[in-house]
């Protein structure tokens, strides 16, 4: 039995160098081996016992790993919402660093990065050594004549290490495949991270037009407030027919109507943007103008009034010579259009693709499925050359006349089991799935070329038409302002003056839309040329 230690621990010290075989860095290509084993640094050795007591350590902080955290609901608000000033505010990139690190399908795809690093490690592992131990007992009866019947029991065992030394670079081509698959895995991460800021964006856009809209019907429902007031005072005076007082109530009626209206969308609006971050808190917050929509005024914050109190200031009336009192008085002339600022983006049609060429994670993942293929067909055309495998194995065996122990130490080469007619199939079939994964490069290319140029056109064509709609708003509101003073004086009926009232609350409401659309757009662009 004094034979069975020196074997054991050299059967430990293989283990420690397969680990460290595994283990190695990825850029390391130099094969490791138990025939190499003695070679190494007495002080690598030193570190690897020492890794070992570590590794213990970490053992209950890896387990823990693999429990995955429920998502946090916030608490449904219930009443009021807290006054503005006690909020905080979340600009649109305060929004996308929440959601980066609160949305589970970014943890989804992290996972999978994971997974596909596991691959290296399995493929790696083909280099480790193997061991095998087998436990017999024989019983050898021969039942002949009276002088040669004979019967022999014998037990033994035997263990032994293999490793195999080189197979011509078909594992090594297995293990090319994992680290491309491993990259591929990287890239889909990438362009799962641009829908992600790209659908907070958005979502963020959604809120800052409705609340620029909430402004709009607001103000109109302070001028027909104002409208009514002033054509029920001229039908008791006898100017104005009982018909106008009746329009004017109306006309008052569909603006509260239309101001609730957008307060169901501000609101959803809201719900969407923090359903796109994951939102975990339960405290709400208010957003903030963007480079390219800041319609939103200085005093935003303050909280939108109930619409049986929304009346113009005394201070801002305005009166025609004769006392009458003027509707335009009843709009805040710092309107959505007074500060507005509008930056075009700098780039050029051509520039816009060439980066989207270089900068796609979706084509760059198409990339490295390539290479995954062209390593695989590599791997299969190998199946035709052989294996170096080296053995150690000690065996004990004890029968009742008598006993051995031998040690063996050994190489060997061959071919092992091939299928020459199914591997040439395999190699047409692994020749087949790279051409299809070169076509999905090539037809990822041709969709991006395309896909950017029609965003980059759409993007340029509402950059064109958002300095038009502006001078429409300003003209708008000068007709509406000359349409509010003939009324005034009885050179024009009331459905001119609602007419004309109606063209300047839709042109700021379709001016809204289009700088909306214009940043979806801008988004749009970016997300399909891969910048975040």
């Amino acid at each position: 039995m004094k034979k069975i230690a020196p074997v054991i621990i050299l059967s430990f010290l293989i283990l420690a160098q397969s680990t460290f075989a595994i283990e190695e860095n990825e850029t390391t290509t130099t094969k490791k081996s138990f025939f190499n084993f003695f070679k190494k640094n007495k002080t690598v050795v030193e570190n690897q016992e020492n890794t070992k007591s570590q590794n213990k350590k970490q053992k209950k902080t890896k387990k823990q790993q693999f429990r995955i955290e429920e998502i946090k609901l916030p608490e449904v608000r219930v009443g009021k919402r807290p006054p503005l000033s006690q909020l905080s505010v979340m600009t649109i990139e305060d929004c996308v660093e929440y959601a980066m690190t609160h949305n589970p399908n970014l943890r989804v795809s992290q996972e999978r990065i994971n997974a596909a690093k596991s691959g290296i490690g399995q493929q790696r592992a083909n280099y480790a050594p193997k061991l095998t131990g087998r436990v017999n007992y024989n019983h050898n009866n021969n039942n002949g004549t009276r002088l040669v019947n004979s019967q022999d029991n014998s037990l033994g065992f035997n263990v032994g290490i293999s490793e195999m030394i080189w197979d011509f670079g078909r594992t090594t081509a297995k293990i090319n495949m994992a680290k491309y698959d491993t990259q591929s895995a990287q890239y889909d991460y990438d362009f799962d991270v641009l829908s992600v800021i790209y659908d907070v964006k958005i979502n963020y856009y959604k809120v800052l037009s409705a609340l620029a809209n909430l402004d709009i019907y607001e103000q109109n429902v302070r001028i027909n407030t104002l409208n009514y007031e002033r054509t029920k005072a001229m039908f008791d005076e006898g100017l104005k027919s009982k018909i106008d007082v009746v329009n004017a109530q109306v006309n008052l009626t569909d603006s509260k109507i239309q101001l609730v209206e957008g307060q169901n969308v501000l609101e959803t609006a809201l719900i969407a943007l923090k359903n796109s971050m994951y939102y975990e808190e339960d405290t709400d917050f208010i957003v903030k103008n963007t480079e390219n929509f800041s319609f939103l005024k200085a005093d935003y914050r303050k909280k939108v009034e109930s619409f049986t109190s929304i009346k113009p200031p005394e201070e801002t009336i305005k009166k025609t010579p004769d006392g009458l009192i003027m509707l335009s008085s009843g709009i805040e002339h710092r309107d959505i259009i007074q500060n507005f600022e509008f930056k075009p983006m700098t780039l050029t049609r051509k520039e816009a693709v060439d980066e989207a060429l270089a900068l796609r994670p979706d084509l760059k993942s198409n990339e490295m499925l390539v290479l995954v293929q062209n390593e695989s067909l590599k791997a299969i055309k190998k199946q035709y050359l052989p294996e170096i495998t080296g053995d150690l194995t000690w065996g004990y065996t004890k029968s009742e006349s008598a006993y051995s122990s031998p040690l063996q130490l050994g190489a060997s080469i061959g071919l092992g089991s091939i299928n020459p007619y199914g591997i040439h199939y395999q190699v047409k079939e692994g020749e087949s799935y790279l051409d299809i994964a070169l076509h999905n490069v090539n037809i990822s290319k041709a969709d991006i070329f395309w896909e950017v140029q029609t965003n980059y056109v759409n993007m340029r064509q509402l950059e064109r038409k958002i300095p038009l709609m502006n001078s429409k708003v300003k003209a708008t509101l000068e007709n509406f302002e000359l349409a509010d003073g003939r009324y005034s004086v009885g050179l024009n009926n009331y459905v001119e003056l609602q007419d004309a009232l109606a063209n300047y609350n839709n042109s700021q409401l379709n001016f809204v839309e289009a700088v909306f659309n214009y940043n979806v757009a801008r988004e749009t662009l970016l997300k399909s040329m891969g910048v975040r």
